[in-house]
């Protein structure tokens, strides 16, 4: 089996790249820079670097047919003040709609593309009279799914948007939730929360990887799966939950915050369809699995 992986250095990406290795498949690793890989380049591993701008690049350097799944997991402006950047927002849509076009040209007969559940605070946006930076990439994540699952089905691609929960785990530094909780509270520091009263959820990264790879070489009926733990909770309890493990429950600050009005649903958190297609994925529960994550932080 052969796989290609772009933003493969990534803590996601460098993650599925060990999968694929520890399953004797060849992988292509795409990203910006390798000076400092996350992962052991071997002979089943071949990088190349490009920040995906030039993707003619990549297409001379690689044999029609030669690799059959497509992983695109690249997308600039995660974190930081390039959330709320449109022209960056809106050049990763483009580049995900151009990777299509080349996963297409090179015979991949599957195209995985990574999403967000941040996607799903587009719903609360027709109610809200003010939003934060991070709006923008969740209405760029959720236009982009739309226009490659229609790119994609105009080409006759097989498409499918994996959408991730808030992932944790050993070493990410990446700044989502879970991180900036962890980093706040290795610095003595409070880390401070609105109201935290909706359904969320939380999954390991080794768990989101499993799945991410069943999805790419299990069958698949659907366009667009939601990948989670499948025991969601009210955010406060996972919050209470970190702070009480860490031993500092008077750093974690809930209602400190001002409500940012953003609904989720329990719905919203169900994984039933992806089980159904791919088997159960979830190696233990978040008070084990938070426990590796505070260990190895």
């Amino acid at each position: 089996m052969k796989v290609i992986i772009t933003g493969a250095n990534g803590f996601v990406g460098s993650s599925l790249v060990k999968k694929f290795i520890e399953n004797d498949a060849e992988v292509l690793a795409v990203d910006v820079s390798f000076d400092q890989p996350k992962f052991e380049i071997t002979e089943k591993v071949r990088t190349i670097e490009s920040d995906l701008n030039d993707l003619d690049t990549i297409k001379n350097q690689i044999e029609i047919g030669e690799y059959k799944i497509f992983y695109n997991l690249a997308w600039k402006g995660v974190n930081g003040p390039d959330k709320a950047n449109y022209d960056i927002q809106l050049s990763n849509i483009i580049t995900s709609l151009k990777c299509a076009e080349l996963a297409k040209f090179l015979g991949c007969s599957k195209y995985l593309c990574a999403g967000t559940i941040a996607e799903r605070a587009v719903e609360s946006l027709p109610c809200l009279e003010k939003t934060s930076g991070g709006m923008m990439y969740a209405v760029a994540k959720h236009c982009n799914r739309l226009m490659l699952e229609n790119y994609c089905k105009c080409i006759d691609l097989n498409f499918v948007w994996m959408q991730f929960s808030n992932i944790y785990g050993p070493k990410n530094k990446t700044g989502n939730l879970i991180s900036y909780t962890l980093n706040q509270l290795n610095q003595g520091l409070p880390a401070t929360f609105g109201p935290a009263k909706q359904p969320y959820d939380f999954i390991y990264v080794d768990d989101l990887i499993e799945a991410v790879y069943r999805l790419g070489i299990y069958p698949t009926s659907q366009n667009e799966y939601f990948i989670g733990s499948g025991t969601p909770k009210i955010l406060s309890d996972y919050l209470i939950k970190i702070g009480n493990l860490y031993g500092k429950p008077e750093l974690i600050q809930i209602g400190v915050r001002e409500d940012d009005h953003i609904k989720y649903s329990f719905e919203m958190l169900d994984t039933k369809e992806l089980i159904d297609e791919i088997g159960d994925f979830v190696s233990g529960s978040f008070e084990e699995l938070i426990k590796y994550t505070i260990e190895g932080f």
